[in-house]
């Protein structure tokens, strides 16, 4: 498979109206997976480490560490679980192992209502990405790493996985 870095990956989506599972009735929920590196299975016994540009009904924009991945993103504490994503705010360390832990919240909200395509824009360069919905930046990470082995080092590169969590959606011109 191959690997990716200092790229622009542009594709639509859409939601569709069946769900099952645990995620029966509850919000959408998939997720462009980035910079993934190391075996299938070390995030929920699904996915590869990376960084998370999430898909879910809402949420478009936010950002996952999933299984060791790290970001420094500036943020406002909103509460003492949430940061939200403000370029004038604090640099925050994005970690599943820090007290903050490994999600950041999106600023604003960009997505169209479910049954319309949303343009979802990643843009990777270096040890930096920025998360697009339609054209709106969403929040911009810095210094991309993973713990491996105990040890920091930075994610600058990978494979794409697209994710689906019980929820069908439809994806359009993945480019």
């Amino acid at each position: 498979m191959k690997e990716y870095s200092d790229y622009h990956l542009q594709l639509l989506f859409r939601w569709g109206s069946q769900s099952w599972g645990s995620k029966k009735g509850k919000k959408k929920d998939s997720g462009l997976l980035y910079h993934s590196v190391g075996p299938y299975g070390a995030d929920y016994g699904a996915w590869m480490r990376s960084q998370e540009f999430q898909i879910q009904e809402g949420d478009c924009g936010d950002y996952w560490g999933c299984a060791g991945g790290i970001a420094a993103i500036p943020a406002v504490k909103m509460n003492d679980t949430d940061y939200v994503y403000d370029p004038a705010g604090a640099m925050f360390t994005f970690r599943a192992d820090a007290k903050i832990g490994r999600h950041c919240i999106k600023k604003g909200n960009a997505e169209k209502p479910t049954g319309e395509w949303n343009q979802l824009d990643l843009y990777c360069h270096g040890d930096t990405s920025v998360h697009v919905v339609n054209g709106v930046v969403m929040m911009v990470l810095y210094n991309n790493a993973q713990v491996d082995g105990g040890n920091v080092q930075p994610l600058t590169k990978g494979r794409i996985q697209l994710q689906s969590e019980g929820q069908k959606y439809f994806i359009n011109k993945l480019r």
